[in-house]
């Protein structure tokens, strides 16, 4: 047989062999996903609805090696007066995590934000946290916060215990800072908080919390685009 048709044959065979094996991943994989109604969407304590309703929803694939890949949407409302902003809000990501005993996992994510029309807001932001115990510890960063080119900072601390079968008590205090704070909101950091309590109910998933914010009253917005105020979340989600 002639060596370059020879190769060539091996090369396709190799690419085959190749293409086999990523699509018999793919349908082993684990599909998950989501969708759920919620009164406000808050993002580390800020509105990105101006207080009205989001609808919601994801899919994620979960493999074996530990990699998982996944994407999620929600509706926007940033319109202002002088700005007509995104409706709608696309995100994706890629992560990797395992255990390493059966009370200490860990998980390392790329996440990348998506905001429909013309927009620049979009940006990347990597995460790692480590969960014990019932206790999470994450750690976010992005260089390019909301389109900006500046950084911003994130430290979570999460708490979750099941005091009833099927109800759960959910805790979460986060720490925000950077220049993208900065040079937007003339401060440099703030800390958001929750409590949440969570339980099921004929197939569904239903959580009430309450979320605030340490930023001073002049800092406060309580109407309109990115409210901060004090606030109640209601939500009903179904997981599929």
């Amino acid at each position: 047989m002639n060596n370059n048709l020879q190769k060539k044959r091996l090369a396709q065979l190799a690419g085959l062999a190749l293409t086999t094996s990523l699509f018999s991943s793919i349908a082993a994989a684990e599909v998950s996903g989501n969708i759920s109604l919620t009164n406000d969407y808050r993002f580390r304590g800020v509105s990105q609805t101006a207080g009205d309703f989001a609808v919601q929803g994801g899919i994620d694939w979960s493999f074996e090696s530990g990699f998982s890949v996944g994407a999620w949407a929600s509706n926007l409302d940033y319109d202002t007066p002088d700005y007509n902003g995104p409706d709608i809000e696309y995100d994706f990501y890629a992560a990797y995590g395992g255990e390493v005993h059966d009370n200490l996992s860990y998980d390392i994510t790329l996440y990348r934000y998506n905001y429909s029309g013309e927009s620049d807001l979009g940006y990347f932001e990597m995460t790692a946290g480590v969960e014990f115990s019932g206790f999470r510890v994450a750690y976010w960063y992005t260089n390019d916060f909301g389109g900006s080119d500046l950084d911003y900072h994130y430290g979570e601390l999460n708490y979750s215990y099941e005091f009833i079968e099927h109800w759960s008590l959910n805790l979460h205090y986060g720490y925000s800072i950077g220049d993208a704070l900065d040079d937007g909101e003339d401060f440099d950091s703030y800390s958001d908080y929750s409590v949440v309590v969570s339980t099921e109910l004929l197939g569904l998933g239903l959580s009430l919390a309450w979320l605030g914010t340490d930023l001073s009253s002049e800092k406060k917005v309580s109407d309109g685009v990115f409210q901060n105020d004090d606030t109640v979340l209601a939500s009903v989600s179904y997981a599929f």
